[in-house]
């Protein structure tokens, strides 16, 4: 017997569904998807599904940040900045709750699992937004050190 919550097993059930309908509209959630082959794209669409998973299964907001800030290095990589990240996150995870809305139509685990998609989708925008200032401060505090060495203007 399985020790997930009822909501993380609705949403182990639903997972194929809103892969296939993420793989449908990867062009409109970001361009860069559009240009991978299918399995790449599956790869990466899947890979964003299993952690909303584990974090809808688990609650643990420090793994779902340190892999929403691997996922913003890696999408970086491929030249594509924070904000495109952020729409193609927060794309994700309204499909996801739209997919489940529409299965769960009339029932209470249906509202459940759509509320809860909701407010991880919200959890997951607010931790990415704190990445990106997160590196903003870094990247101020760097440039402040390096001006003061070159005794040039300061932030």
């Amino acid at each position: 017997m399985s020790t997930a919550p009822p909501v993380a097993r609705a949403y182990d059930a639903l997972r194929p569904r809103i892969l296939q309908r993420l793989l449908e509209l990867r062009a409109t959630l970001d361009p860069a998807l559009a240009r991978l082959d299918d399995p790449t794209a599956q790869a990466q669409i899947g890979a964003v599904l299993d952690h909303l998973g584990n974090f809808i299964t688990t609650g643990d907001l420090g793994l779902h940040r340190a892999f929403l800030h691997t996922f913003l290095a890696m999408r970086a990589a491929e030249a594509q900045g924070p904000a495109a990240v952020l729409a193609m996150l927060v794309a994700i995870g309204d499909t996801a709750a739209q997919v489940a809305q529409e299965a769960g139509a009339g029932t209470t685990e249906g509202a459940e699992l759509t509320l809860l998609l909701t407010r991880v989708t919200a959890s997951t925008a607010r931790a990415v937004n704190d990445l990106i200032a997160e590196e903003l401060e870094r990247r101020i505090a760097q440039w402040g050190e390096l001006a003061a060495r070159a005794g040039g203007p300061q932030p």
